[in-house]
């Protein structure tokens, strides 16, 4: 274990008396921070106390991504709706119309190359921030207007062709104007969007022509939602954290017997991460949101003032979690030690599963507690 000499001297002398020897940590965080830090040690925790997984509610209507497709135990579906026509004239022969949407990832864990979508009219009225998570089916009726196929190519516009009697019956109310409904049923891996939310919404690119004149227009989504079924069961023996399909983690773990005299300089909890029950999109980068839980009358509540953030970089097989503040507080006794919570930062805003190993029989892959303290040098 490396030794590290340091040589800050605050010179605050005789903070000890002699009634607070029979306290756990007689010193407070401030005043154990303003001690001779002395030599740096480390104790791992390699026990956790307890765990378990909570399902957590989220709906989609303020998410920046739109997902389509099936994997991983998820099947995804996309309502979204164009609006303002006024820029058509009435009397314009509309020749063809394109969905467009801006692919940007792809969560495709068997490697498939191929989408097959359906597009149907929405059969009714919906709201963005309201509309339910599930079954799609209430909005798609008959035969779907659209049959093609998406590829796995991100970073550049997916075209769908819409047929131009539909846009045309939205432009002059022969046909109620309730939205598109994309599914991709028979489909083996999940492709992203942009939303409405970013600079480049779903539009669609109508053309037309007045007069013999050929012209052109494009309609930006007024609303688009995702919506999500969840097949997959979740394993007891993992610690879920995941949105769009929400769960959050609990977990609990004892903190070691330290010296009275200890700082506690850092705390890292590293967590293995079981990619087989994952479900994320590569290259990305997810936020999670750590928070110290009280335990009330059995059930675990959480302390929405201590709210901060981690992040987890997809293709890396562990994740970091820095918990310094927490054991700090624990170790000082100005926080009751009744463990943390793993949950997404903005539930809602995202689709991905991040399992990781708990009782895995492989005792390396299970969650660990890094502990960094430092006792005062002897005079």
């Amino acid at each position: 274990m490396k030794k590290t000499k340091f040589a800050l001297i605050l010179g605050l002398i005789g903070l000890i008396v002699g009634g607070c020897q029979s306290q756990k940590n007689p010193l407070s965080i401030e005043a154990l921070q303003r001690k001779n830090l002395g030599q740096e040690k480390m104790t791992v925790i390699q026990k956790i106390d307890s765990f378990q997984t909570k399902s957590l509610k989220t709906q989609m209507g303020k998410s920046s991504d739109l997902f389509l497709g099936n994997a991983g135990g998820y099947s995804t579906s996309i309502l979204l709706k164009f609006g303002y026509f006024k820029s058509i004239p009435d009397t314009a022969q509309i020749d063809s119309a394109l969905l467009r949407l801006n692919a940007v990832g792809v969560i495709n864990p068997e490697n498939q190359t191929e989408l097959p979508v359906d597009i149907y009219t929405a059969q009714s009225p919906w709201e963005e921030t309201v509309v339910e998570p599930g079954d799609p089916a209430g909005q798609a009726a008959g035969v779907p207007i659209v049959s093609t196929v998406l590829g796995t190519r991100t970073g550049t516009y997916d075209s769908l062709s819409i047929p131009p009697k539909v846009v045309k019956g939205w432009q002059d109310s022969t046909i109620e104007n309730n939205g598109l409904l994309l599914t991709a049923a028979a489909g083996k891996f999940i492709k992203s969007f942009y939303a409405r939310e970013n600079a480049e919404p779903p539009n669609l690119l109508v053309f037309f022509r007045v007069n013999g004149a050929a012209d052109s227009v494009l309609i930006a989504s007024e609303k688009d939602v995702s919506l999500v079924q969840s097949s997959w069961v979740r394993p007891d023996d993992r610690l879920i954290i995941g949105d769009g399909v929400g769960f959050t983690a609990y977990l609990k773990f004892s903190l070691p017997e330290l010296p009275l005299t200890s700082t506690i300089l850092r705390a890292t909890l590293k967590l293995t991460v079981d990619t087989t029950a994952s479900l994320i999109q590569e290259k990305r980068t997810y936020s999670l949101a750590k928070l110290m839980m009280k335990d009330e009358g059995g059930q675990l509540v959480p302390d929405s003032s201590e709210a901060d953030t981690t992040r987890y970089d997809a293709g890396k097989n562990s994740l970091s979690v820095n918990i310094t503040n927490f054991v700090q507080k624990w170790v000082s006794e100005k926080q009751v030690n009744d463990g943390l919570r793993l949950s997404p930062y903005t539930p809602g805003s995202d689709l991905y599963r991040l399992a990781f190993f708990v009782n895995a029989p492989d005792s390396t892959l299970n969650p660990k507690v890094f502990i960094y303290y430092s006792i005062p040098s002897e005079k």
